[in-house]
């Protein structure tokens, strides 16, 4: 349990970060890991064990994964508003450069029509100094056309005709002059809009950036959190069958214990630690898996250690196994008379050989995690008459 323990606490530690389809995608994969998370917590709160490890650490990274996808959303959600107010001011920029277009068009017709106003006056004048003399010459000068139309004295008729025309000129002239104004303010705002949406597409593209770093960030969440449940169903898988391949291999233990142990002898009542001064991680009894939420028989205790650290024999006997044993890996056990013997699992190195006479604190191998072992560590068990007993009472005697 402690080494399952340490290999999801590195994985919670592990450092963890577009176009729409692309973040369809991840939500799809959050989905379908949520639906995992759910699940395993079901089973675990369905178990008897002691699940608020697992738990908490569910909780921890179904937390960071929301923290993340808020500040995802929150970052797409003002990319959104950006790109609105950017779709806004284009149509607001095409709007008035049609105005302006449309005006200079009104423009130009103004200023046509000033011009043949002008020289309908014009020809007028002309045709009246023809009758009338020379005395009006300079009344039809352009900038005082309307004292002229005083001055006429020839020709009502075309006298009355003319004025009617200064008329125009003179209204003719006023609306070009608002036309020119309105188009210089037109002008101004299409100004202000280019600036705008410049504005708005700098802040767009920082927007990007952000949603995208954003979107790693969710992508590096998902990959942390298959992770974890990967690492917690491969602790869960191994646990299982590193239980079942021990069960297993109690039969076959038991018949070779009735064959090999010597009768006759006393069996000792205490036994020296198979390690220098190490803790014992895991004790003897059923064994309740938090996830599985089912007891299993440990048949002996596992006691911490580094790989290649010495075991030493607990009291002296003969070696009546040495080599590989299924789920207990390298293997030896020791008779130690009176029906008792002792059984060093897992072990990298083999010393101690078969129908060795081995005294106490001798060497006979090293620490190691073969067979289904989950981390270095000794396997300890103490047999009286093939069956499995507490170790614990033999070191620490009444």
């Amino acid at each position: 349990m402690k080494r399952l323990t340490l290999l999801l606490v590195i994985l919670l530690l592990a450092p963890v970060a577009a176009p729409v389809s692309a973040q369809n995608a991840i939500r799809e994969d959050l989905e379908e890991t949520a639906q995992e998370i759910k699940e395993l917590e079901e089973q675990m709160l369905a178990s008897e064990g002691d699940v608020s490890f697992y738990l908490d650490q569910i909780a921890a990274t179904t937390a960071r994964m929301n923290d993340v996808l808020g500040k995802l959303t929150a970052a797409e959600a003002v990319l959104a508003d950006l790109d609105v107010a950017i779709l806004e001011t284009e149509a607001a920029i095409s709007f008035t450069e049609l105005e302006i277009s449309q005006k200079e068009a009104e423009l130009a017709l103004t200023s046509s029509s000033i011009a043949d106003t002008h020289d309908m006056v014009v020809t007028q004048a002309v045709e009246l100094f023809k009758r009338g003399g020379g005395q009006i010459q300079a009344a039809f000068d352009y900038q005082s056309v309307q004292d002229a139309a005083i001055a006429v004295k020839y020709g009502s008729s075309v006298i009355e005709e003319t004025n009617r025309a200064l008329d125009v000129l003179e209204e003719l002239r006023s609306q070009e002059e608002l036309q020119v104004e309105l188009i210089e303010a037109q002008k101004t705002k299409l100004n202000e809009d280019l600036d705008k949406l410049a504005l708005a597409q700098t802040q767009a593209e920082a927007q990007r950036l952000l949603v995208e770093e954003n979107r790693k960030q969710v992508e590096a969440e998902l990959v942390n959190q298959k992770a974890l449940l990967q690492a917690v169903k491969n602790e869960v898988a191994h646990f299982k069958n590193e239980l079942e391949a021990l069960e297993a291999e109690q039969e076959r233990l038991e018949e070779l214990l009735k064959k090999e142990l010597r009768p006759g002898g006393v069996a000792p009542g205490t036994l020296w630690p198979p390690l220098d001064p190490s803790p014992i991680v895991s004790s003897y009894g059923p064994r309740l898996h938090p996830i599985l939420g089912y007891s299993r028989m440990h048949t002996g205790i596992d006691i911490d250690g580094d790989r290649g650290d010495p075991v030493y024999a607990a009291e002296s006997g003969t070696v009546i196994y040495s080599g590989l044993r299924g789920g207990y890996g390298n293997t030896v056990i020791i008779d130690h008379g009176g029906g008792m013997a002792t059984l060093y699992a897992h072990q990298s190195e083999l010393v101690a050989r078969y129908g060795d006479r081995v005294g106490l604190q001798d060497l006979i191998g090293y620490v190691g995690s073969t067979g289904l072992s989950t981390g270095p560590h000794l396997h300890f068990e103490v047999r009286i008459n093939g069956s499995h007993t507490d170790p614990a009472p033999y070191f620490n005697p009444a």
